[in-house]
């Protein structure tokens, strides 16, 4: 019983370090690049190798009743409608120079981004942020809030490359979101289109000048 106390014990500083070194030494390793290439780079390499992990361990991430529940997909679209409503509110009062400046301006750049990033960006930062974490670092975590908090502090310094405080508080509150969807759904399919959306209000509003390198805050 002891020996299997401390076995127990070791794997989870085991995984606590690793953790720590997926979640926050990645992200310092490449802060010093100032590039949105290598970022994608970064977590789509990273995303395969959860996908791999997942294949090994015979981890099934997608659900056979992923839209059996019509009852989510109304909560989800109130959610998002209200939640975005802020967000271009925000983005007006903040930033009135940039509000809405890329669908204005750059009408056939707004529309690939709106189709691009769910799926390659918004997918992939779920598989690793939700998926991965919540199936390999749960048992870490003694309840739901310390979890859904500790991988919401996570999601965010991932986005520390940016250097900007905005990104990092909105990502945080995006973190709390994704992470407590996922908690209650153990969807990635949810959670990923909810990311996606929200990410598309975002470069929408203006505020994606922020999710850019070297992004001068002039306030």
């Amino acid at each position: 019983m002891t020996i299997k106390i401390l076995n127990t014990n070791l794997d989870k500083q085991i995984r606590f370090c690793e953790m720590v070194l997926l979640f926050i030494g990645v992200p310092l390793s490449i802060i010093e690049s100032k590039s949105n290439l290598v970022m994608f780079i970064t977590l789509n390499a990273v995303a395969l190798m959860c996908v791999i992990y997942f294949k090994k361990k015979k981890i099934k991430i997608f659900n056979k009743d992923e839209f059996s529940n019509p009852k989510f997909f109304k909560y989800q679209f109130l959610r998002v409608f209200f939640i975005g409503s802020a967000i271009l509110i925000f983005s007006y009062i903040y930033d009135q120079k940039n509000f809405l400046d890329l669908p204005k301006y750059n009408l056939f750049l707004w529309m690939i981004i709106i189709f691009v990033y769910p799926i390659l960006s918004a997918f992939p930062q779920e598989i690793v942020y939700r998926t991965f974490f919540f199936k390999r670092y749960k048992h870490l975590f003694d309840n739901k809030i310390t979890l859904v908090l500790v991988n919401a502090f996570l999601f965010s310094f991932a986005h520390v490359i940016f250097m900007n405080p905005i990104v990092l508080i909105f990502t945080f509150f995006g973190g709390i979101i994704f992470a407590y969807i996922y908690s209650t759904t153990n969807s990635l399919v949810k959670v990923s289109l909810e990311h996606g959306l929200f990410g598309d209000i975002v470069f929408s509003s203006g505020l994606g000048v922020y999710f850019y390198h070297l992004t001068a805050i002039q306030h």
